[in-house]
């Protein structure tokens, strides 16, 4: 008998008219968000804010929460979670480093690299598809494993290598602007991290393989029924998002030039809360990785605020978690009111 595909589930909308609907949208409230906080930050603190190497370093660490804030975002459309990213990333690292040290050529260290973050990735996904193992369980036990392993693989300590070209790949920038003495330079692999990012969003919305996730993560007894390897699509949904584990690690450890175990501490929080706050829910089936770029982006801002502002590191810890609660907080309320209709 053959099935009919489901209707891929769409974001609930908050008017029909289209105005209204555009300032309503999740995408256009964040960027006013942003802009608002830019605006503060720019009056508060104009010379230090506005200054292009301010600038540059904010669009530097939000490199790492961007791309692991991706494949973050994968797994909550699927309807699962990922607590594993920030360990996994620093495990990746020490791979890479050590491998490195030990005098491997560049595409057996990444190589290698590679292989721990599909290993990780295939870990989790398998777990969680094939075995209905809560997915916050295993990837919490996976984060506990990874971070396990990169410690007594290096000690504590960090690892540092003679690779000279591998460092200047992840110091590589592009001189977009000269005034003077005065070059105006983007991060490399902050271009190449945002290419990333429109082309896999392109690839969830319009390829059907990834797309299929949108489907299991509204309804996955439904997804089973009209046909879709639901196992393989989670499978392989945990892997990609390992991938961008190992794409962060990569640029991390080059950038750098050390591997180190505590890597991405407190980075699973940053995803979650960045993918949530642009969009996705933690009952799957909704997320855009443009959300998720805007979500990271408010996150990075508030940073620098706190930074400018002489404001404590702690205070900074808490203004995520309470930017988290509140957005889950909200997710709850949406898809209450969604089940209501």
């Amino acid at each position: 008998m053959t099935s009919t595909p489901l209707p891929r589930p769409e974001p609930a909308q908050f008017a029909t008219h289209p105005v209204k609907a555009f300032f309503t949208a999740r995408t256009t409230i964040l960027l006013m968000v942003n802009l608002t906080i830019f605006l503060v930050l720019a009056v508060s603190r104009p010379t230090s804010f506005l200054d292009w190497m301010n600038f540059k370093a904010v669009f530097s660490l939000m490199i790492y929460d961007l791309l692991l804030a991706g494949g973050m975002t994968y797994i909550l459309i699927l309807g699962g979670i990922d607590l594993s990213v920030g360990s996994v990333m620093a495990l990746v690292s020490v791979v890479i480093a050590l491998s490195l040290k030990a005098r491997f050529n560049l595409p057996l260290s990444l190589f290698l690299g590679f292989v721990t973050a599909v290993a990780c990735g295939l870990f989790n996904g398998i777990a969680t598809a094939r075995f209905r193992i809560a997915p916050f369980l295993i990837t919490l036990a996976t984060m506990s494993i990874a971070r396990g392993i990169a410690t007594v693989a290096t000690t504590g300590q960090y690892v540092s290598f003679p690779n000279r070209d591998y460092t200047w790949f992840g110091r590589w920038e592009l001189v977009v602007y000269k005034a003077g003495n005065s070059n105006y330079s983007i991060p490399m692999i902050l271009i190449i991290t945002l290419l990333l990012f429109v082309i896999f969003d392109i690839l969830i919305k319009k390829w059907k393989p990834l797309n299929q996730a949108f489907f299991i993560g509204a309804n996955r007894s439904a997804a089973e029924m009209s046909g879709i390897n639901v196992n393989a699509v989670m499978i392989v949904g945990y892997i990609i998002c390992a991938l961008f584990c190992f794409i962060a690690a990569a640029f991390m450890t080059a950038n750098n030039r050390i591997g180190y175990a505590n890597y991405g501490i407190g980075a699973e929080m940053r995803a979650i809360a960045a993918a949530i706050v642009g969009g996705c829910s933690m009952a799957g089936g909704v997320g855009s990785m443009a959300g998720t770029f805007l979500g990271v982006t408010m996150l990075a801002l508030i940073a620098n605020g706190f930074i400018l502002l002489n404001g404590s590191p702690n205070w900074q810890q808490a203004s995520t978690g309470i930017i988290l609660i509140l957005a889950v907080t909200v997710d709850a309320i949406i898809n209450r009111n969604r089940r209501k209709d």
